[in-house]
């Protein structure tokens, strides 16, 4: 009987670890979602060519506010889903595969279509990461390399020695250079392997410790409070500053990466996403496509040609018509743009198929495996 109740247990806890799987692989999506309206706002010129305290200006920046949160998004769900697997080097291949696709083919493509690309800027589009052609990418996979030494930490630490280091890293990197208004610790803003190190232990530890104790709506309440806190100090010290100097000047102080309120608002949405339960084998099937084809989303609209010559400035008309436009506008073209790259990178993963990558990741994989630490269960010591 026992043995039968030890059984059920293990399916429960199986089940329940399912539906978070289908929460977070959603939580991948939509932060993936809220990069794209970042770089439309951005890059798309809509935050450049709305007048200060218009309309526009206002709907415009409630939108940045609202995506900021994405990147630290992707870095918790890095720990949190890295912490307990091997990281085997066959992944960081398949991974560099397929950003060089994206890197290389794209310059190829635009250099036979459109205008000659010099060997030089090619050469940086094969060797993306020590040519930083994606910020996020060359920082991630610094992590990923170190992450069988962080897991070796992380398995040697007791919940309160991990909060601890959580607390002093918080202070350091979030706190203090926030309210200093200055990057004390060299955080880039959050654009750094540091920052995404630090988000790792993090999601490490909401996988080790962390628990879901509230309804989802009430971290999505948080989520708001958040993202309103931050438009709100934008608001207040660009006012201070009109007033004193002049000038606009200091709105993004709380609108950097290791912000306290975006990290709080990555928490609250993380918590959210992971206290859903999502039934159905259709839920798990098209989650887990769109789950997986989002990388490829940000590898594809942030490729250096389509970034710097497409989508640069090419919403600056947007502000003209309106605040409401722009709040409705920007995430319907966001979505429109999601869709056309998740199309995309469908058609490289069923090339990857018929060219049988598979095996070759496998192979420089299995070599890479033998320079890196083995995991933590692999050596710990026999009793």
């Amino acid at each position: 009987m026992r043995g039968q109740e030890t059984g059920k247990e293990v399916a429960q806890v199986a089940q329940r670890e399912e539906k978070r799987q289908r929460g977070l692989d959603l939580l991948r999506v939509v932060s993936m979602f809220l990069v794209v309206i970042l770089h439309l706002l951005g890059r798309g010129g809509v935050l450049a060519a709305s007048p200060y305290g218009s309309g526009a200006y206002q709907m415009a920046w409630l939108l940045e506010c609202g995506a900021y949160c994405a990147v630290d998004c992707y870095g918790l769900l890095s720990g949190y889903l890295l912490c307990r697997s091997r990281c085997r080097s066959e992944g960081l291949v398949r991974l560099w595969l397929q950003v060089l696709f994206w890197s290389a083919g794209l310059t190829a493509l635009f250099a036979l279509v459109w205008e000659p690309v010099s060997g030089k800027r090619f050469l940086a589009s094969c060797l993306p990461v020590v040519t930083e052609q994606y910020w996020y990418f060359t920082a991630y996979f610094g992590v990923y390399a170190l992450a069988p030494f962080f897991n070796r930490l992380i398995a040697h630490l007791s919940a309160r020695s991990f909060r601890r280091l959580l607390a002093v890293g918080f202070v350091l990197l979030s706190l203090l250079p926030t309210l200093a208004g200055q990057d004390t610790f060299q955080t880039e803003g959050g654009y750094s392997f540091l920052w995404l190190a630090a988000l790792y232990f993090a999601g490490a530890y909401l996988r080790l410790h962390g628990r879901v104790r509230r309804h989802p709506l009430w971290y999505l309440v948080g989520y708001v409070g958040c993202v309103l806190a931050a438009w709100g100090s934008k608001w207040a010290l660009e006012t201070v500053s009109l007033l004193r100097t002049g000038a606009v000047s200091g709105g993004g102080r709380f609108l950097t990466y290791p912000s306290p309120l975006i990290l709080g608002a990555a928490l609250c949405l993380f918590f959210a996403f992971s206290g859903l339960k999502l039934r159905g084998r259709l839920w798990g099937a098209v989650l887990g496509f769109l789950a997986s084809a989002s990388f490829g989303v940000y590898l594809i609209h942030v490729q250096p040609f389509v970034f710097n010559r497409w989508l640069d400035e090419s919403l600056a008309w947007l502000p003209a018509l309106g605040g409401w436009r722009v709040l409705v506008t920007v995430p319907a073209l966001a979505l429109g743009l999601y869709l056309l790259c998740t199309v995309l990178e469908w058609g490289r993963i069923l090339l990857f198929r018929l060219l049988r990558t598979s095996a070759l990741e496998r192979r420089v994989g299995a070599w890479l495996d033998h320079f890196r630490l083995p995991e933590p269960e692999e050596t710990a010591e026999k009793p």
